[in-house]
């Protein structure tokens, strides 16, 4: 469980730092899941980051709990 705390915060801080350029290439790829006018990139990035911090906290209590701190 250790490891895979580990590899949930690297992607968790990595998502974070670059959520601008994911959405970017998400973009120019016609990656993006829902084409429509009311979603701006700005909430793009938002919900991205948001997702990020989520697989931040789980790999944070995953490490806690590996470790025997939680």
């Amino acid at each position: 469980m250790f490891v895979a705390g580990c590899c949930l915060i690297l992607l968790g801080v990595v998502g974070v730092r670059y959520a601008p350029a994911i959405v970017r290439a998400q973009a120019s790829e016609g990656m993006t899941p829902v084409e429509d006018d009311q979603l701006e990139e700005t909430d793009r990035i938002r919900v991205t980051k948001g997702t990020s911090v989520v697989f931040l906290v789980v790999g944070v209590v995953l490490v806690g709990y590996a470790s025997g701190v939680v």
